[in-house]
């Protein structure tokens, strides 16, 4: 079985899950309520409130993250017998009778070894000639368990940002079933979080935006592409990214701040919790915060009262940076 927080992801909150949970009931009560994540890259936190009780509102701009928030927590019901007996089938096709097809062609010795990329690329085929025997969540479970395969034995350090210069090991593409679980009320979004909060409003917003130069779009391209399955041809150097301006967060620009702002102003909620790093104390340009601590706690105080808590945190970085005594920050907003 595979569980939500099974994936390599920059800035997963999965570890302070806990912390979260304790600021959401010392600010605002252990009553459940409506919680939204603008930002939810995997989705952990929408998910842990949403076995918790709470409804939830869950959102992000990337198509692959949006796919696996309708597998893990769409509303559609699954027929889990047909859903085990499709991936037994597929795990049991041999990769070296297999021909080359789209996504072996590019990503094939780079990404992933030569077996490896034919087999991801036949079942993501298979899954899309076979669309009309699944419903929307069934179909987007099928894919988002090969996307979390194709994570797993990536020729990568955690993400695509590039792939490690050594020939990829074969290491065999095996699906998963997805630990499904009953959730109260789920919404899910793929909008971009400042056009969002101008048509929802919840109980408690948790906004954990990109706050420097490096763009989500970036790190996971061969995932988006392999869940898209548009099959682009045109694709910018040697780590084979397609053409993707149309992903790229403002908030990872200069522009960070405006936008932020207009985020926090537009919010309808009673409270506000707001993730935040100190990787601004970086050494490489790249890893600086677009978003100034000061800058957050004044926008913040613009709407109500702010609170502050730190944690010591190990923060997922597989670049090379290293971020001595790491803090992670959560500013907790009481709207007035």
């Amino acid at each position: 079985m595979i569980n939500i927080n099974n994936r390599r992801y920059i800035g997963s909150k999965y570890k302070l899950l806990g912390n979260i949970e304790d600021a959401v009931i010392k600010y605002y009560g252990p009553e459940k309520c409506t919680i939204a994540d603008l930002f939810a890259g995997t989705g952990v936190v929408a998910e842990y409130f949403g076995r918790q009780g709470y409804d939830i509102i869950v959102n992000d701009i990337l198509n692959s993250n949006y796919v696996a928030y309708n597998a893990w927590m769409g509303k559609e019901e699954v027929d889990v017998e047909k859903i085990e007996n499709e991936i037994e089938k597929l795990n049991q096709v041999s990769a070296d009778t297999l021909p080359h097809n789209y996504f072996s062609d590019i990503y094939s010795s780079k990404y992933f070894a030569v077996n490896d990329a034919k087999k991801i690329g036949y079942i993501r085929d298979y899954i899309e000639e076979n669309k009309a025997r699944f419903n929307q969540r069934e179909h987007d479970i099928l894919v988002t368990s090969l996307m979390y395969e194709a994570d797993k034995i990536a020729n990568t350090v955690g993400h695509f940002e590039s792939y490690l210069r050594k020939v990829p090991e074969e290491k065999g593409v095996q699906l998963r079933m997805l630990e499904l679980s009953q959730y109260e009320d789920v919404a899910i979004y793929k909008e971009d979080a400042n056009s969002l909060v101008r048509k929802i409003s919840c109980d408690i917003a948790y906004v954990d935006p990109p706050y420097n130069a490096r763009q989500y779009i970036n790190f996971y391209h061969v995932l988006e592409n392999l869940v898209n399955w548009d099959k682009p041809t045109e694709f910018e150097g040697d780590s084979m990214k397609f053409k993707r301006n149309h992903l790229k967060s403002g908030y990872s620009q200069s522009k960070a701040p405006a936008l932020f702002r207009d985020l926090i102003n537009h919010l309808n909620c009673r409270l506000i919790i707001v993730s935040y790093n100190n990787t601004y104390n970086a050494n490489s340009i790249a890893s600086n915060n677009k978003i100034q601590e000061n800058e957050l706690i004044d926008i913040l105080k613009s709407k109500g009262n702010v609170h502050i808590e730190e944690f010591n945190y190990k923060y997922f970085n597989s670049g090379k940076t290293n971020f001595d005594n790491h803090k992670e920050k959560l500013y907790i907003c009481e709207v007035e």
